[in-house]
């Protein structure tokens, strides 16, 4: 029951006021408190180790962002999470990993446990445009198809252009990633560059740059588009964290960050 309040929004302080109804006088004491996390702490660590072959994963999400950590020699640690979606469409959290920034050897090591763990490779990795991310999957996972995150690129794209016309070139971006089919799709990309690659040229380039894996999504069944051309399923799961660590702002140690 504790995780489920903190996770709605409880502080640890809120706990003995708010649960002095169910529990009478007594509350909650710091050594009741300090048990339930010992246990929270190994159900969490037989969690992470868990075999995963059993788990069909036809597409799995990647993402990260960062949190604040007090100790360790470290300003800051990058949370990584992996969670996929089976053939039947049910959703599944593979593993949730602390790494130094987002670097190449994070994401291997992160890539290489589920791997280890049993989890088959993917039909197709969904991520945003993170280089050291795309290294590691060309290293640990070379032959599995990646769709690079159309939302991501187009705020990367609209970055570039002026704000009296990034509605404009939303919906021309938006022609692109929403096009009934492939061929559709790049002729949507000529006509935007045809438009825009002299006004804004650096818009143009970082819409070429990786645009064929922005486009991956076409070979698999139109029903699923919606779902794996973005990686949106991690972005409202980070909502969620964020209502709690932009609370605390930074974390003592790891073992906090964990829980």
């Amino acid at each position: 029951m504790l995780p489920a309040l903190y996770v709605e929004g409880l502080s640890t302080r809120d706990f003995k006021r708010s649960l002095k109804p169910l529990l009478g006088e007594s509350g909650l004491s710091r050594s009741s408190i300090s048990r339930l996390n010992q246990a929270l702490k190994a159900s969490f660590a037989v969690w992470r180790k868990r075999d995963l072959s059993e788990e069909k994963v036809m597409y799995l999400f990647l993402d990260g962002y960062y949190l604040g950590l007090r100790k360790g020699g470290r300003e800051k640690d990058a949370l990584l999470i992996a969670h996929g979606v089976r053939a039947d469409g049910s959703r599944v959290l593979l593993g949730v990993y602390l790494g130094g920034r987002e670097s190449t050897e994070s994401w291997k090591g992160m890539l290489q446990d589920l791997l280890d763990r049993g989890m088959e490779v993917p039909k197709l990795l969904i991520t945003d445009g993170n280089p050291g991310l795309c290294r590691a999957m060309k290293e640990v996972m070379p032959g599995a198809p990646r769709q690079r995150c159309t939302a991501h690129k187009t705020r990367n794209v609209l970055a570039r252009v002026k704000k009296s016309r990034q509605a404009e070139a939303k919906r021309v971006l938006n022609n692109i990633f929403q096009a009934p089919c492939l061929e559709d799709a790049l002729k949507a990309a000529s006509d935007f560059h045809r438009r825009y690659g002299k006004e804004f040229p650096t818009a143009t380039e970082v819409l070429a740059k990786d645009l064929a894996d922005c486009l991956t999504f076409y070979r698999f069944p139109e029903s699923h588009w919606k779902r794996i051309r973005t990686s949106n399923v991690l972005e409202r799961a980070f909502l969620e964290v964020r209502r709690r660590t932009d609370v605390i702002k930074r974390m003592p140690d790891e073992l906090s960050a964990w829980r």
